[in-house]
């Protein structure tokens, strides 16, 4: 773009560690009902690597031109003070998510308001915190020309399909039957795994126009019935337009081999103890 515009970098954390985040999950569950929900603290869905503070770090060093990163935690004994970049703004859930929707343990209910962080800027860069930059990038990477730039993967759709690609297709089917857009309803839209590339303005249309729809949904945990934060690069795509991206991304798992030599890693399980190892010894030296 010309006059490369400030570019904001944001990501949800949650340190399943916190004696306060952990009591405000066993209370929370046990006045709902959910007492079953308690196994998840010790279960794979909150357990695993730090990866935040590798991501800022090399969100320091490979993207040098990010303005400021939003860092979103329900409170701040989530996080370390001394291990955050000088440009690091740390937000509260209560800041930004209105009262009727805390305490939330859901990255989804987190991502519908994005666009209410204060002082966030226009253009920003939503990343989950597994989400590392092991290489060089530009902003000419995330935005050109006013438009969002991204990759998009169609798939088929299935009526067996996860929570994940249920979330996905009720937001496809909202933004598209409300812009009166025209798509193939038997495939399913999903954007690559990687960081989201948003511009406020446009997010805050997104969410008013199928607001009505969002909000009944809104939950705790995570269900089928919710959406999630691709409404947002969707609305872009069906109304504004998007470019490609060609950002060099890897997606591991770590059930076999990888190298780190790409601009953006996807760690999301962690399957091999063989491989956290190998990846632990490489993302350091890349940190250096």
């Amino acid at each position: 773009m010309k006059d490369t515009p400030k570019i904001d970098f944001v990501v949800p954390y949650v340190n399943n560690q916190d004696k306060i985040w952990r009591a405000a999950y066993i209370k929370f569950c046990q006045e709902n009902n959910l007492k079953d929900r308690i196994i998840d603290l010790i279960g794979s869905r909150y357990g695993g690597l730090t990866y935040i503070y590798y991501q800022l770090q090399l969100v320091s060093k490979n993207m040098p031109w990010i303005n400021k990163i939003f860092l979103l935690v329900s409170n701040k004994e989530q996080i370390i003070p001394s291990l955050l970049p000088k440009n690091c703004v740390v937000v509260l859930h209560e800041e930004f998510i209105p009262f009727s929707f805390r305490p939330t343990f859901n990255s989804t209910t987190i991502e519908m308001f994005l666009w209410n962080i204060p002082k966030l800027g226009e253009y920003f860069i939503y990343a989950n915190d597994d989400m590392l930059p092991t290489g060089k990038l530009e902003p000419k990477d995330f935005f050109e020309n006013g438009k969002i730039k991204i990759s998009w993967r169609e798939q088929e759709w299935n009526a067996r399909s996860n929570i994940y690609s249920y979330q996905c297709r009720n937001g496809q089917m909202a933004i598209i039957k409300r812009l009166k857009a025209e798509y193939d309803t038997s495939l399913v839209l999903k954007p690559l795994h990687s960081f989201t590339p948003m511009i406020k303005s446009h997010c805050v249309e997104a969410y008013k126009l199928i607001k009505d729809l969002v909000v009944p949904h809104i939950r705790a945990f995570r269900t089928m019935y919710q959406y999630n934060q691709y409404i947002y690069p969707l609305y872009e795509r069906f109304k504004y337009g998007y470019i490609e991206s060609d950002i060099d991304f890897l997606y591991t798992e770590l059930e076999e081999d990888f190298n780190l030599n790409h601009q953006i890693v996807c760690v999301n399980l962690e399957k091999s103890k063989e491989f956290v190892n190998k990846f632990l010894t490489e993302i350091k030296k890349i940190c250096e």
